[in-house]
């Protein structure tokens, strides 16, 4: 068998994961709310923001076929890892008979089952070349996928109870629970937890959406910032579109960077109270990826336009980018962390 360290393993399956879901969501991010808008003029609108809103869907497979190539798998075994995360997922469900697509499912357990997936298959090393076609399947997709149909239902539960403890903030005073939401849902995105799911978990909504979205966004221009002073200007820029857990290798092998990003989003949530930035429970967990957050926060002002797009600009913008530039320079000068920390592997 062909030795894995835990910390390989790790950042193999964390950077495919992240490329899966940055592919995944980048259609329905950059055209989701134009096809939407537009969906009355034509049908064809209505058509593209179908496929764009399908392409989520194959997320898990894409997780699944991207964490395999870093594993520089065959076509066969990669296949076979994608066929386990996509059944590992969740995101298919049987109900009354009938197979049902649910979300993007699970992506905790999709990176379980997947890790599961090519251990054992390195571990097969294609013993009995002959059978390839016929055991690497077995091996590499049934198996795996029963581990994960039966961890889905526990793992699913650390989503549950984190959404329990944000719920709660609910009941605190606005300031305080603006300002807390904000920093979870900061710190989330950048984890293999689910911000929509628990957005969704908990119907989250009115000021605590906006809460989420602005946390969101307060992590995605500490990234942003960070990548401009490494990575290419195609990898800054997809950030914008895949959001924050494009970075989020960067984020768990970095936990420095929690420090930046809570302060962000602090500061972020507390402008987010004073402007009483509120949104949706299908928003929530968007932050400005697909201009969700800001289309919906403007749906609940009640000001002119010109005032509206001004308190959104500052809100969404010179915020958030302000306080990353200024924690940025900050930290580098002391010493805390260098720019490095926020080079993405594949841009190169």
């Amino acid at each position: 068998m062909e030795k894995i360290s835990s910390k390989e393993l790790l950042n193999k399956i964390l950077a495919g994961s992240a490329m899966g879901i940055v592919v995944g969501l980048i259609p329905s991010a950059i055209f989701g709310e134009i096809f939407k808008a537009l969906g009355g003029f034509s049908e064809i609108f209505v058509t593209l923001g179908n496929i764009t809103t399908a392409l989520q869907f194959t997320v898990p497979v894409l997780v699944g076929m991207f964490i395999a190539l870093q594993f520089k798998l065959s076509p066969i075994e990669t296949a076979s890892v994608i066929g386990a995360t996509f059944v590992g997922s969740g995101a298919a469900k049987l109900v009354e008979g009938a197979w049902v697509l649910k979300g993007t499912g699970d992506l905790i357990n999709i990176m379980i089952v997947a890790s599961i997936a090519v251990l054992i298959i390195k571990w097969y090393n294609n013993r009995i070349a002959n059978l390839a076609i016929v055991v690497t399947p077995i091996i590499g997709a049934v198996i795996p996928g029963l581990v994960g149909v039966l961890t889905l239902p526990y793992i699913s539960t650390i989503t549950a109870f984190l959404g329990s403890v944000i719920s709660n903030f609910t009941s605190l005073q606005p300031l305080v629970m603006m300002v807390l939401i904000a920093m979870c849902f900061a710190l989330i995105i950048v984890t293999p937890l689910s911000t929509v799911a628990i957005a969704y978990a908990i119907t989250l909504a009115g000021l605590g959406s906006g809460a989420a979205n602005v946390g969101i966004v307060a992590t995605l221009f500490t990234l942003v910032y960070g990548s401009s002073k490494v990575n290419n200007k195609g990898t800054t820029f997809a950030l914008f579109f895949a959001g924050p857990k494009m970075m989020m290798p960067n984020y768990l092998q970095n936990p420095i960077l929690t420090l930046p990003i809570l302060i962000n989003a602090a500061i972020t949530g507390f402008v987010g109270f004073i402007f009483k930035i509120q949104g949706t429970t299908a928003s929530a967990g968007f932050g400005i990826t697909g201009l969700a957050g800001p289309i919906n926060a403007y749906n609940f002002m009640g000001s002119s336009v010109l005032v509206n797009v001004g308190i959104l600009v500052i809100q969404y913008l010179v915020v958030p980018l302000g306080v990353a530039m200024l924690t940025h320079t900050l930290f580098t000068k002391i010493g805390l962390y260098d720019d490095s920390l926020f080079e993405v592997k594949a841009s190169k």
